[in-house]
């Protein structure tokens, strides 16, 4: 009996699972499925959070490019402010700038600074073997006297290039550079100690980038401030825009300095 009853239970057992799910029945079900991808992952477990790791090549590319997304922006912000920092600036007073000089132009003419007076002038001091920054003001210089003679204010600025290289910047040398820039500039060399004379009354810093014989045909740059200097026409200095200031705020202020000496209404 006892053993019939036992048969009986485990028979009933087995019924039930079968009607009813049993978790028993269920785990094994389960064992039986993960056995399988066991094998058929050569007997490792799959690593299931692998699969679906949230870090992905296309979630890093997008983290980069919106990281430069934003360092662009506020870059540009920060341009804006310099920009709109460099208009609103008020000089008090003028600073002891300018000074005579006595160099010569490209057709080997003694130029002072007496020969400016009368207008007023507006000064630069580079070189001719300058990469860029030569070029692009000179460029900016160009725009600048095209836009006073369209606005009416032609003939009141004459704009004059002072080298600060001597030994390379010779007259025949500045004539064939003159040909890529505007016809008004003037262009003047001289000794080296006249030229040193110039950029000392103006404070212009200039600096070979390396010692080098000047003899040599080895090339050589010449480090040097980026200003524009504005002369009145009794030879006085005037006020200076500086590498950052663009040709309309060139315009207006130039304006401005007209009006203050009488010679535009």
């Amino acid at each position: 009996m006892l053993g019939g009853r036992c048969f009986s239970s485990l028979k009933s057992a087995v019924q039930g699972c079968i009607r009813h799910g049993h978790p028993a029945r269920q785990s094994n079900a389960h064992v039986y499925n993960y056995s399988r991808r066991v094998l058929s992952t050569g007997n490792k477990p799959v690593d299931n959070a692998a699969e679906k790791s949230p870090v992905s090549f296309a979630s890093l590319a997008l983290m980069a490019i919106t990281g430069g997304a934003v360092a662009l922006y506020f870059n540009t912000q920060k341009e804006e402010r310099l920009k709109e920092v460099s208009k609103n600036v008020t000089s008090v007073g003028k600073p002891a700038l300018g000074g005579p000089f006595a160099l010569v132009d490209i057709h080997g003419q003694p130029k002072t600074d007496v020969s400016y007076q009368g207008k007023f002038a507006l000064l630069y001091f580079g070189f001719t073997h300058c990469p860029d920054i030569c070029p692009s003001e000179l460029v900016k210089i160009g725009k600048v006297m095209d836009l006073l003679a369209k606005k009416g204010y032609g003939g009141l600025v004459k704009p004059v290039f002072i080298s600060v290289d001597p030994s390379r910047d010779s007259i025949g040398q500045l004539r064939y550079y003159a040909q890529d820039f505007h016809p008004d500039i003037d262009y003047l060399t001289g000794t080296t100690e006249q030229v040193a004379a110039a950029a000392k009354a103006y404070r212009v810093y200039f600096s070979k980038a390396h010692d080098v014989d000047v003899d040599s045909e080895e090339e050589y740059l010449v480090d040097h401030s980026i200003v524009l200097y504005l002369v009145a026409p009794n030879g006085e200095f005037a006020e200076f825009y500086t590498q950052r200031t663009e040709v309309p705020d060139v315009i207006d202020r130039m304006v401005k300095q007209f009006k203050a000496a009488g010679v535009a209404k």
